[in-house]
């Protein structure tokens, strides 16, 4: 078969100690067997002895190998068929691309960073941030991304690894869907910036509109000892165009603004959504290409404009620890940026890995995309430290001056006024930013949807033959639900998200990395890797996925739990959202325990072993299910090949 050797098959099956089984397995000499059964073959002697120990060695490992999966009828479970048409990637790239394009969003330059560093310092931040994403991001990025390119399904249908978690799968399509009802607000408000900085005088630079009130001022400095300061114009912009809570506005005060936004974004992303996935895949490779490049320049720019030196880099470095709490919030800060790997929603690894081919490097392209999130992670940190300070020495105090009470505000108002005050071309440098941002979030409003079409396509067949309609019908019921978040009361029920994302990824990775490593098992899952990867996976990186990272799943559980209690947040979505995932998860096992032949145990055994888990490529399929066999003439020998 090409591209897995047969080195790396005895690897594959050499993962299990033969002290594990005491008996071969049928159709195989037992161990009972005197050797001199098979030194009268021909074999004679000393050799022969040794060769009949050895062969029969190789059949308890491979024996031990064999996976049992649930057949469809103690299941009661419809066999799975792949949707042929699903399609693949143009090229092999267009996975790192499509997974790099997060790395751009309004969450990396937002007040999560800074207010981190303002805490800690970047020496206890980026140590945080670095252990988030060693200990988290990549693992869970790794295993996301087998579940998705072995089974080439989406999110549900890819929990056939062991079906009595399907629920989970079921869970993360109805939160992606409950995330897509408001996503587009986070695309549409660098969009209005975006098309603003085209005009000679960028609105939120003047007092002369007419949403601006009496008091507007373009002062350039205050006094820090002042309770309150005249309203800024970027701030007014702001409350105006985009939270509408401009003077005379009430709760239902809608946004004409970002109401044409949305609807334009989501006509957008249904004209996407309708072409082919190798398109799909040029586009977003197109546009993490173009965002590399905005975001290049402006970084430099910035550096060279703000005349960044050692000395700023090393104000930054110095640690400000005021208290232990201090350091919760700076750990916090650091593993939610870090999170920010694992894509926009739930389960949008999967997806995306779903459409590589079989063979595609994951392991490599998992550790390049880990890395240039970190790298632009660390560029965007400097970034929003400078434009942080570049608004409080000029504009005010956030948030004693400036309180919006929205996670927003830092982004847009600081940036905003930071290249306002640019003295060469303010507008391309707006520009270039801005159009960044909106192109990552329209990236992952796509990338969303995908997961959510993907889902339902690969899960439920009746629904492939009705792509259009329902898909127009998906994009209509969103674009519909998004207009309530374009209203003053909508935009400012968006707060807690940030907090109600990581806590809810963090309990499903937690899920994933339990039922990959743990119920299907470390020898069958490193088996697993190694057959789609072509190469050998060392065990260590297996031993460090099962046992180090739900440790730290675990503190990083623990520690949002305390800060919930501590600034008692109880907010009612984030309650819902966990409820929904338990009741759905809890709900289906049940349901799946229930529907299956057989007694208790028996029920429990079946509904944990993988159901037609293997790949869905017809050669493929046949090597993976003989090498997963009770086959002696499987296992192919190292000194043969070499013969």
């Amino acid at each position: 078969m090409k591209g897995i050797c047969g080195e790396q098959l005895n690897n594959c099956m050499l993962l299990v100690d033969c002290e594990n089984s005491d008996n071969g397995p049928a159709g195989f000499p037992a161990e009972g067997v005197p050797a001199e059964a098979d030194e009268s073959g021909g074999g004679g002697g000393r050799g022969g002895t040794l060769a009949f120990a050895a062969r029969r060695v190789r059949n308890r490992q491979v024996h031990s190998m064999a996976v049992r999966s649930g057949s469809a009828y103690d299941t009661l479970e419809r066999p799975y068929r792949h949707n042929k048409l699903r399609g693949k990637w143009a090229k092999s790239a267009d996975f790192y691309f499509a997974s790099c394009t997060y790395a751009f969003s309004s969450l990396v330059f937002s007040d999560l960073a800074t207010f981190g560093l303002l805490h800690g310092g970047w020496l206890f931040f980026i140590i945080s941030y670095l252990m988030g994403m060693i200990f988290y991001s990549l693992p869970i990025f790794l295993i996301q991304a087998f579940l998705g390119q072995f089974s080439s399904s989406g999110s549900i249908s890819a929990f056939r690894v062991a079906p009595i978690f399907k629920g989970i799968g079921y869970a993360i399509l109805l939160l992606n869907l409950g995330t897509l009802t408001y996503y587009s607000i986070g695309a549409v408000v660098p969009l209005i910036y975006t098309v603003n900085s085209l005009h000679a005088t960028m609105p939120w630079m003047s007092c002369n509109n007419t949403w601006n009130s009496e008091n507007c001022s373009r002062h350039e400095d205050y006094d820090v000892d002042d309770i309150r300061i005249d309203p800024h114009s970027t701030v007014e912009f702001f409350r105006s165009t985009i939270a509408s809570t401009g003077e005379g506005s009430v709760a239902m005060t809608i946004s004409w603004s970002m109401l044409v936004g949305v609807l334009a974004i989501w006509v957008v992303v249904l004209a996407l959504m309708l072409k082919p996935v190798a398109f799909i895949g040029k586009a977003l490779r197109c546009a993490c290409v173009v965002m590399f490049a905005f975001f290049l320049a402006v970084f430099f720019y910035s550096a060279i404009h703000e005349r960044i030196d050692l000395d700023t880099l090393q104000y930054y470095w110095m640690p400000q620890i005021g208290s232990f709490n201090s350091l919760f919030a700076t750990s916090r800060c650091a593993f939610l940026m870090a999170g920010v790997a694992l894509g926009p929603g739930w389960g949008s690894v999967v997806t995306l890995a779903s459409y590589n081919s079989f063979r595609t490097d994951a392991e490599r392209l998992s550790v390049w995309v880990c890395l240039t999130h970190v790298t632009i992670g660390l560029m965007g940190l400097l970034c929003c430290n400078v434009a942080h300070d570049h608004f409080e020495d000029h504009v005010g105090m956030i948030p004693l001056h400036v309180d919006e009470k929205h996670h927003m505000q830092f982004l847009y108002l600081c940036f905003s006024y930071f290249f306002g005050r640019f003295s060469t071309t303010p507008n391309l440098w707006a520009f270039l930013f801005f159009g960044m941002v909106f192109l990552s979030e329209l990236c992952a409003l796509v990338i969303q949807m995908m997961s959510v079409v993907t889902a339902l396509f690969d899960e439920f067949e009746s629904l492939r033959s009705k792509r259009t309609l329902v898909i127009g019908s998906l994009v209509a019921g969103l674009s519909a639900s998004s207009v309530y978040f374009c209203t003053q009361l909508g935009f400012s029920q968006l707060t807690q998200l940030p907090n109600l994302a990581m806590f809810t990824q963090l309990f499903i990775s937690g899920i994933l990395l339990i039922m990959t490593t743990w119920v299907y098992g470390r020898v069958r899952f490193q088996c697993d890797l190694q057959f789609m990867l072509g190469k050998t996976i060392s065990s260590f990186k297996i031993f460090f996925i099962r046992f180090a990272t739900p440790i730290f799943l675990g503190l990083c559980l623990f520690q949002l739990s305390i800060l919930f209690w501590r600034d008692q947040i109880h907010h009612v979505l984030i309650w819902i959202s966990q409820g929904l995932v338990l009741l759905t998860a809890i709900s289906y096992m049940v349901y799946k325990v229930t529907q299956t032949n057989g007694s208790g145990r028996q029920r429990l055994q079946q509904c944990l072993a993988p159901h037609d888990w293997h790949p869905v490529d017809a050669d493929n399929r046949r090597f993976y299910e003989e090498i997963m066999g009770i086959s002696e003439m499987l296992v192919i020998d190292a000194n043969a090949n070499a013969t």
